[in-house]
């Protein structure tokens, strides 16, 4: 297990405002930091960090909690997995055997290996390149032709794969990964599918081909991009790995982790097709530049890049598939409400040629004398022929109202529809009617979606549990607690006030957290619920043990970082200029406190009684002599004076 001193170590060289902010664009508010929250599709910023508690929280979709939190729902980790990550990127030691397997699930286990495996073969096919013979005498040379520099391939970790069918296969094994692992990770695939992951029935998935580690944002290798360089072949020019455990092709961009300060230096991005692409105008000294790794744009990428910029600039050739790649494109950033310029090349160039014969300054200036907006560039493209062409036109005003139809924000899209207008002479109504058709077959088409999502739903649910399936109940026979209410309201508003409070005094000799667990013991109602009972027993232990308890301790712990997040995140206080000018004023929570801690306690026993009357009246129903029933009703009439005891005391009213 990671001892408590390399995590408390970790909380403090590592602020969450630049572990977060490696992920998400943060700006100042006040006293903490806003940003798009990356976990749901976030329009406005939503996400609040306070560098002062140590925690994030989202006021969108709940998530929150502390650096360890974060990245465990960033990377898709386990809470081990997420301190060894940030033990690493903090040069933190964690001694051999601290992080036990057992504690790691099986997916968790399984990524663990994957991710060993590319960074393994990131360095292998990194040395190769630059050591091999085939490296030294074919492919460096290659890429010196092509003007990538060795700082470029030792920054993007360019290299080699092997030139025999399984090469990195024997070498993985050589270093201890089993055929699984290389498998999982993509590096080898199958050479019959009918036959198992045996090391005699795989291949290298690259071959003969210059590699290019795709990085995730955090810079954790996912996955490789491979281009071949003979040309008597038949083979694919580009080759990318398939989907993994750790890599999903539309939710990555080539060069992020590379660029990504730049991006936000810049608030700008240029998008390219290619990997080559991105490491020439790197090396040019456009280092705000990214590539989708193999695949079509998706709503993902559009996200990922939300998090660093509103401003994309695409670059692609001006042949016809480039143009038709960059009208595909435009759609998919303007639904993200992403401001969108185009900037095609001319004919047998693209961005990475351009710059290499004519450099960085012409190539800023080509683009800024070039660039386009949506409704410049269709204009261009469909009236090229014939500008005045009434049919043409009717086209290229159905592809604009198309793309502004996307468009989340009404005061763009009414900006675009009038400059469409102007643009192809037609009347704004006309524009406006065609943006609503589109507008509303999208609709229809998200309800249809989502009706058919609910009916697969509803369709599994009715088909019942698989065969062999059998139910297992969540509670022990023997705690009737678990029987009434999955959710404990009134241990979670309990501990809610031990986090807010715990340390404050209660009275002259007691902190509220010491009163607490004092009643806890001396009424014998610690709480019994699956999701709250281990938190407040381990925080029971620390008071015991350190004398002292505060809301760092919930920040800090994994229990209960996330509850922790949730009420020290205050999302709206109210104004000083009430109070100045109008005289407003109500109590806040750190005046009821004590109040707050009594009535807590009061139903928290309420609920206990509650509980153990009906455990009395369970027994009641099998009692089977007279004495057992006199002996359980007196129990239960006892139960009812406690009970209205406490009611009459705290003023509840109960039926």
């Amino acid at each position: 297990m990671i001892s408590q001193q390399v995590i408390d170590k970790i909380f403090d060289v590592a602020p969450i405002e630049e572990v977060v902010g490696e992920f998400v664009t943060l700006k100042r508010a006040g006293a903490n930091y806003k940003g798009l929250c990356p976990f749901h599709d976030d329009k406005s910023p939503s996400m609040s960090v306070s560098p002062s508690k140590g925690i994030f929280k989202c006021f969108s979709c709940g998530e929150g909690g502390n650096i360890f939190q974060f990245i465990m729902q960033h990377e898709g980790l386990s809470y081990p997995l997420a301190i060894k990550f940030l033990a690493e990127k903090y040069n933190i030691e964690i001694e051999e055997g601290q992080i036990d397997v057992d504690e790691l699930k099986e997916e968790a286990r399984i990524k663990e290996g994957v991710y060993a495996c590319l960074e393994f073969a990131k360095n292998h096919f990194y040395e190769r390149i630059n050591s091999s013979q085939d490296g030294k005498v074919i492919y460096k040379p290659y890429l010196t032709e092509r003007g990538i520099n060795q700082q470029t391939i030792d920054e993007f970790y360019i290299g080699l794969s092997g030139t025999q069918r399984d090469h990195i296969l024997q070498e993985g094994i050589k270093n201890g990964y089993t055929s699984q692992q290389l498998y999982d990770a993509g590096l080898v695939k199958k050479i019959n599918d009918d036959q198992g992951i045996i090391a005699s029935n795989l291949r290298d998935t690259f071959l003969d081909r210059i590699v290019f580690p795709i990085f995730s944002v955090s810079g954790k290798v996912l996955g490789f991009g491979g281009r071949i360089i003979k040309k008597d072949t038949k083979a694919p020019k580009y080759l990318n790995s398939p989907e993994t455990v750790v890599y999903e092709k539309r939710k990555e961009l080539y060069g992020l982790s590379v660029c990504k300060q730049s991006i936000r230096k810049n608030d700008a991005v240029f998008l390219v097709e290619g990997y080559m692409d991105v490491v020439s105008l790197h090396q040019s000294g456009v280092d705000n530049v990214v590539a989708a790794s193999g695949t079509a744009f998706t709503e993902e990428q559009a996200r990922l890049i939300k998090r660093f910029t509103h401003h994309v600039t695409m670059l692609f050739d001006g042949d016809e598939a480039g143009v038709n790649a960059s009208l595909k494109h435009i759609q998919t950033l303007l639904a993200a409400d992403i401001n969108v310029k185009v900037v095609l090349f001319p004919p047998e160039e693209d961005p990475d040629s351009f710059i290499q014969k004519r450099g960085s300054t012409a190539f800023h200036k080509y683009v800024s004398d070039t660039s386009k907006n949506f409704v410049e560039l269709i204009q261009a493209v469909k009236l090229a022929k014939n500008p005045s062409d009434p049919i043409q036109k009717a086209e290229a005003a159905r592809l604009v109202a198309e793309n502004i139809a996307a468009l989340p924000d009404p005061l763009k899209r009414a900006a675009f529809i009038t400059e469409t207008s102007n643009n192809l002479d037609i009347p704004e109504r006309i524009i406006i009617a065609e943006v609503n058709k589109f507008r509303v077959n999208s609709r229809k088409q998200k309800d249809r979606e989502e009706r058919r999502v609910q009916h697969d739903n509803k369709s599994a649910i009715s088909e019942g549990p698989p065969p062999g399936f059998e139910y297992q109940p969540d509670y022990k026979q023997s705690n009737p607690a678990d029987l009434v209410d999955n959710k404990n309201y009134q241990e979670e508003e309990l501990l809610k006030t031990l986090i807010l409070h715990a340390d404050k005094e209660f009275n002259e000799n007691l902190t509220v957290a010491e009163f607490i667990f004092n009643e806890f013991e001396e009424e014998q109602i610690w709480p019994i619920s699956n999701e709250f009972s281990q938190i407040f027993k381990d925080a029971y232990a620390h008071l015991k043990e350190h004398k002292v308890l505060n809301e760092l301790y919930f920040i800090r712990n994994a229990k209960s970082s996330k509850i922790a997040a949730e009420v020290l995140s205050a999302r709206h206080n109210l104004s000083k200029g009430w109070e100045d000018n109008y005289e407003k004023f109500v109590k806040s929570d750190q005046e009821n406190y004590k109040s707050h801690v009594i009535d807590n306690l009061n139903y928290l026993k309420l609920k206990h009684i509650d509980l153990l009357m009906k455990e009395n009246q369970e027994k009641l129903k099998i009692a089977e002599s007279d004495e057992d029933i006199m002996v359980l009703q007196q129990i239960h009439d006892n139960l009812l004076k406690i009970r209205r005891k406490i009611t009459d005391q705290s003023g509840t009213v109960i039926s």
